[in-house]
């Protein structure tokens, strides 16, 4: 059974003395007090030590308020591995946003920094595998490490096998042995993946206008969006707005719709309503559209999920 932990600036602070990460938070920085038990998250963050050098820090969070992160300078190659939500990367001043099914291998060094906005109300999974100069050399050799730092989307067979292996619960060494086997795929499949564009041009000049769109999605999904409606919005025509939506958060915006649908009527049946409020409050007219696009991105009918929260 996953327990759901309370996760506060304090609890940040100390992840970052301990991985020489600084997170800063824009909301309470800016506020006249500072609040060290203010929520950050709630969720669950897994530490693991899984051979000499090689570490992997796994996490499934609803994220309350947004923060930024940036990397101390160490030597690090680091592989972050996105299973749901959205992070934007800038490294070194050039930027990209990292999609769910997305996962990206950066070589950090004292001059080669990470920093990354989570941005607040969306659940976040990500699984973040380090490796020190020991583990470097030992598995990657310190000459091809160097040029290992592009982005590439996983293979469905290795995208379902860490959701599998992230939430299954075992022994303290059959669980050990799991992740490192899954690790292990992943540095494989990094070294062995045709590379994307590691990271894309400055932000478009349309990016302040998508975020707009974005927040509109989030805020109102109950509405009755469409293309063109959202296009106006953003005083884009709507091929545009499809294409540039799509490159910086990874949907077309009518597909993001959906998934926040989607996300606000899983909360509604976690919290107990029926299958038809669930539907109902979510924005679905009809049940059986519901039911299908449901099962479509969890896997799980809603009846079911209902049956497992009772």
């Amino acid at each position: 059974m996953t327990v759901s932990r309370r996760y506060t600036i304090n609890h940040f602070l100390d992840y970052g003395r301990r991985y020489c990460i600084d997170y800063r938070f824009p909301d309470v920085n800016a506020a006249p007090t500072y609040l060290p038990h203010a929520a950050v998250a709630i969720g669950r963050v897994e530490e693991h030590d899984l051979m000499d050098g090689m570490g992997l820090f796994i996490s499934d969070l609803d994220i309350k308020r947004p923060y930024r992160s940036c990397s101390q300078g160490s030597e690090t190659l680091l592989i972050v591995v996105l299973l749901e939500g959205r992070v934007h990367f800038d490294i070194s001043g050039q930027r990209r946003w990292l999609t769910e099914g997305e996962a990206c291998c950066l070589r950090l060094t004292e001059e080669r920094t990470l920093s990354a906005l989570h941005p607040a109300n969306q659940r976040l999974r990500t699984l973040c595998l380090s490796l020190q100069k020991p583990a470097i050399n030992s598995w990657c050799g310190a000459s091809s490490a160097k040029t290992m730092s592009h982005t590439w989307r996983l293979s469905a067979g290795l995208r379902l096998a860490l959701e599998e292996g992230c939430d299954r619960v075992g022994s303290e060494l059959a669980q050990r042995t799991q992740l490192q086997g899954l690790a292990l795929q992943v540095l494989a499949q990094s070294m062995s993946a045709q590379p994307q564009q590691c990271i894309a041009p400055p932000l478009c000049a349309y990016q302040e206008r998508l975020e707009q769109v974005r927040r509109w999605l989030d805020e109102e999904p109950l509405l009755n969006h469409s293309l063109a409606r959202l296009a106006e919005h953003a005083a884009m025509s709507p091929s545009t707005l499809l294409r540039h939506f799509k490159l910086a958060y990874g949907l077309a915006p009518i597909d993001y719709l959906r998934k926040r649908r989607l996300a606000l009527a899983k909360e509604l049946l976690m919290r107990g309503h029926s299958v038809q409020q669930a539907a109902h409050l979510s924005g679905y007219r009809h049940a059986s559209n519901f039911i299908t696009a449901f099962r479509k991105l969890y896997g799980i009918s809603p009846g079911g999920l209902c049956h497992q929260a009772g």
